[in-house]
Formats: structure tokens, sequence, C-alpha cells
């Protein structure tokens, strides 16, 4: 019986399916950092308020990346060192000129370029701002993995990139800069082999940041042992009849039972139980049994 004849598998070397399914879950925590660290230096730059958020990263041929950006986006390149490469940083002619707007006092909005143009001096002095505060963000939320030196390269043609015949995966982070209820996105874009001497840090927590998430816990710990809680505990407890109650005249004296032991709560919440005696003249309780976990 003559077999079937099979067609050939196509297998993109260039680019496989390894590459833009890779999951590097702290990637994701290194972009977030950074997000929020941008929004924050941004802020103090322009002296507006503005809060940055990371919301999602997403992997793509280097083609499908540029026709992205779009044609009136202006694109900056950043050196990593000691990372091989650059990373691009995008934001549309519009979203800067909002930026202007708001740091002058105006009412921040979002016209749509039909086509890109040239950036005004001014423009170009916020954008330097903005490109400060992300070199400063990069560096600080990349921290957490490795320590980097960003540096700005200089601002790149998108016609350019586009006429550049590339094959390689670009791995994209969309950040978002809320501006009151205005919002301003904008890309952070890593070629895929720059990161890839990183993939095993990237794919897992490292030391580095384990010893961080210690140094947070030791602060908050020490932040709640200065907490306050109001603690109550029942001296005595006794039962008088309603007769009785409307008898007692001031000077009256109500008995109670001798009291050794007494229960100390916080929101109804056992704490400790505690021996009762005087100290000085004054009451005291002497602390016997824990009721909280890991207590004595």
């Amino acid at each position: 019986m003559e077999q079937e004849k099979q067609s050939a598998t196509v297998y993109d070397f260039v680019h496989p399916g390894h590459k833009l399914n890779r999951q590097w879950p702290v990637l994701d925590l290194v972009n977030a950092r950074i997000a929020t660290a941008f929004g924050t230096a941004l802020s103090e730059r322009l002296q507006i308020n503005l809060i940055g958020q990371s919301l999602q990263t997403t992997r793509g041929t280097y083609m499908d990346c540029v026709e992205s950006m779009g044609e009136t986006c202006v694109v900056h390149e950043l050196s990593l060192s000691p990372l091989t490469g650059v990373v691009w940083f995008c934001i549309d002619i519009s979203m800067v000129s909002a930026l202007v707007d708001s740091y002058f006092g105006g009412k921040a909005t979002i016209t749509p370029l039909e086509k890109s143009r040239q950036l005004s001096r001014t423009e170009q002095r916020v954008v330097q701002h903005v490109i400060a505060a992300l070199a400063e963000s990069i560096t600080s939320g990349w921290s957490m993995v490795l320590p980097l030196n960003t540096a700005m390269v200089g601002p790149i043609d998108a016609s350019r990139l586009s006429n550049a015949p590339l094959e390689q995966v670009m791995v994209t982070n969309e950040v978002k800069l809320q501006l009151e209820e205005l919002e301003l996105p904008c890309q952070i874009i890593y070629p895929f082999e720059m990161l890839k001497p990183l993939s095993a840090q990237l794919q897992h927590d490292t030391p580095k940041a384990s010893a961080q998430d210690i140094e947070f816990s030791k602060a908050l710990r020490s932040e709640l042992m200065n907490c306050e809680l109001d603690i109550r505990g029942v001296l005595s407890e006794t039962k008088i009849t309603l007769g009785k109650l409307l008898e007692l005249q001031a000077g009256d004296f109500i008995p109670l039972r001798d009291v050794r032991n007494v229960s100390f709560k916080t929101q109804q919440m056992p704490l400790f139980d505690a021996r009762i005696g005087n100290s000085n003249g004054r009451v005291s309780a002497s602390l016997s049994r824990w009721h909280l976990p890991g207590g004595q």
C-alpha cells in the first residue's frame, strides 16, 4: 500500500514559539516597579499628579511591534549597561502635548494627530524630563534583579525602524500614566535577546528580591509593634436584684468575691490570663498564660 506523502513542516528558527510564549513572571514585577516609580519621578519633575501603572507584557515579531507604534509616535533609545542592545520608549506626540498643557497649568486633553510633526522646543524639554524620569525608574525597577546603569542614547526616527529588516522577537511593556481622568499610554520595548541572559532570574525570584522581602517584613513587624491596643480585664462581677439596686444610697458597700485570676481581651479576642495582686499599693496583674498563637 502506497503511503500518503506528508507536507513538510515549516519551523521558524529565528523566533520560534518558545520565545513568543516564554513566561517571565519576575519581569512583570520589574515592569510594575518601573511604572510606579516612573509616575512618581515624573510627578516630581513636572509638578503634576501622575500615577504610573503597568498594564501588560506581550511578545511579538519585530515588524508587528514597529507597525503597532503608529506614525505619530516619538521613539527614544536607552541603554541598560551591562546588558547589550537598546530599549525603546514610545509615546505619541498627542500625549506629549497633553503633558505640556498640564505642566503649564492648562486643561490637559488629547487631540489625535493625522500625521507626524516636529516637537516644539517646549515639548522637547518636557520629553527630556520624561526620559530622565524613565531612566531613573528603570534602574530602580531592575534593582531587584541586577544593578543597571540606564542612560538615554537619543531619539530615533520611527520610519528608520520600519526600514530595518530585523528578524527578532520584541518584548513590550504597556504602561499607563494616569493624569486625573486622562490616561496617557506609552510603551517600553525590549529585544528578546537583551533579556535572554537573564531568563533564569526572570522565571524565578532572585535572592536579592527575597532579601528585600525579608527587610520589608522586618520593617512591617517593627511598625506593628508600635500599634496601641485597648485591653480590658474584668476584676470582679456580682449579681444584685433590681429591688436592692434601687435601694442603694451613697456610701453603701457592694460585696465582691475575691478575684485571683482575670482574663484580658481586646475587642472580645482573648489575649492572656493574669493573676491579680498588689504592687506599691496599687492593683496589679501578673501574666500567667497567653491565649495568642505562639504565646508563652
